[in-house]
């Protein structure tokens, strides 16, 4: 089986995939961003039901908007929330990589693939590499995710035995998974202990209860292999792809990551590649969100600081925390200081550049070293400049909170989306209104 394309993937909005998110992710680690005052072009390959493309088409009018996946039932999904959204800028694409490579289209600033990598075969991956080949700009950045090694070493198991399992089973993907389920649970209960030793078998009832159905055949019956980064470095290095750094932010930082020792062993690597992989092994890698860029331009110090204040900011969540605390794989991680309360004052009054603070007298060292840290404990996170209308298309998402074809975001002014709690969006459907610190928060009252 090289998909699953008779159950639809679930319908989710990732942040790492917006323009603000990759631009800051480049200048973090020293390089420019493509430039797109005039707008931009983006592409999302295996784009499952196209919410992160339609969010982002409505929030970044002025951007050319494509999403690609192989099932029919996703493309139409993501086409009829912008036709009823009123969403003009997104052109969705029923295709695989192979056929979409063979199309005319723009090159692009921007292509990412959410956790498409690891879970095609060797056919696909090259399809997708030569899609990127042709149709990406010079300066642009490419953004995939992927399951990785060797985080996943311990779960590869349980994942071969659920998908030669479902192969012999009958009906749809969900039926064949939960056949391969019980099977596997079975094996387990009667001695074959391995079969949850790893990361995902440990906690394999959690995540049953909490993620959707659908979730899990596009995860474990399809012929995923994870991959070293090393792997995937020299895939794209054969497309003249350059490694930028993650869009996790906290892992391009080795402080927050890595305790002295690890740091001290790590140093004796000079090559970049196996600098990396013997970083993963450290952390015991099972996801990675790369970035990478087609001829990318190395920035001076000054001007990737200078880059870094004037980008546009907001809170990650309403200001009601008080703890200045990150607990990262190297412990915890302390950053209570005056910079950072002001940097978390200002941005309380919504989002902004953080320019003004250098006239205040802080240096453009402190701050710049304090928004990575509050990015990287997810204080605060990077967002477009300039804000836009979204209460028609938030009334659109309003109305789909509930039935099968239900999400659970709103989008909001500054290029980017909210994920409702269970509880917020019962408040929205009882009293079509949010808790007021989170309207505050999110500018969705504007």
């Amino acid at each position: 089986m090289r998909y699953v394309a008779d159950v639809p993937y679930t319908r989710r909005f990732f942040k790492e995939l917006t323009p603000a998110w990759l631009d800051f992710t480049a200048l973090i680690c020293g390089f420019e961003p493509p430039r797109r005052d005039g707008g931009f072009h983006w592409c999302e390959l295996g784009c499952g039901q196209g919410v992160s493309a339609a969010l982002l088409a409505a929030t970044h009018p002025a951007a050319h908007v494509f999403a690609i996946d192989m099932m029919p039932e996703h493309i139409a999904y993501g086409e009829r929330l912008c036709r009823d959204a009123g969403i003009a800028n997104a052109t969705f694409l029923a295709l695989d990589f192979a056929a979409a490579d063979r199309r005319e289209m723009p090159r692009f600033d921007y292509i990412v693939a959410h956790g498409v990598y690891t879970w095609v075969d060797e056919t696909a991956k090259a399809d997708l590499r030569r899609f990127i080949h042709r149709n990406l700009k010079p300066g642009g950045l490419v953004y995939l995710s992927y399951n990785s090694q060797p985080g996943w070493a311990a779960d590869m198991p349980v994942q071969h035995l659920l998908a030669a399992f479902a192969e012999r089973a009958e009906g749809d993907g969900l039926a064949r998974f939960a056949e391969a389920d019980r099977r596997v649970g079975a094996l387990a209960e009667a001695g074959a202990h391995g079969l949850r030793d790893g990361r995902i078998g440990s906690d394999w009832q959690r995540l049953r209860e909490t993620l959707p159905p659908a979730y899990f055949p596009h995860e474990f019956l399809v012929p995923w292999r994870p991959i070293a980064v090393t792997e995937m470095r020299r895939d794209m290095a054969s497309i003249g792809l350059t490694p930028i750094g993650s869009a996790t932010i906290r892992e391009n930082v080795d402080p927050y990551m890595l305790h002295p020792k690890a740091r001290e062993a790590l140093a004796e690597f000079r090559d970049p590649d196996t600098r990396e992989l013997v970083r993963d092994h450290f952390l015991a890698k099972q996801f990675r969100r790369d970035v990478f860029g087609l001829q990318p331009r190395r920035l001076n110090e000054n001007l990737s600081r200078r880059l870094l204040a004037e980008a546009c900011y907001m809170l990650s969540k309403p200001p009601v925390s008080e703890d200045y605390t990150m607990t990262t794989d190297a412990g915890t991680v302390r950053f209570d200081n005056p910079v950072v309360r002001r940097i978390l004052e200002f941005l309380s009054a919504g989002p902004r550049s953080l320019t003004q603070l250098l006239d205040e007298g802080h240096s453009i060292g402190d701050l710049v070293a304090n928004i990575l840290v509050l990015a990287a404990a997810e204080r605060i996170r990077p967002v477009a400049p300039d804000p836009v209308p979204v209460t028609s298309v938030n009334t659109v998402l309003q109305g789909r909170m509930d039935g099968p074809e239900a999400l659970s975001f709103l989008a909001l002014p500054n290029g980017t989306a909210l994920e409702l709690t269970e509880g917020q969006i019962r408040q929205l459907q009882d009293r079509n209104a949010l808790p007021a610190e989170l309207v505050d928060w999110s500018g969705l009252s504007a």
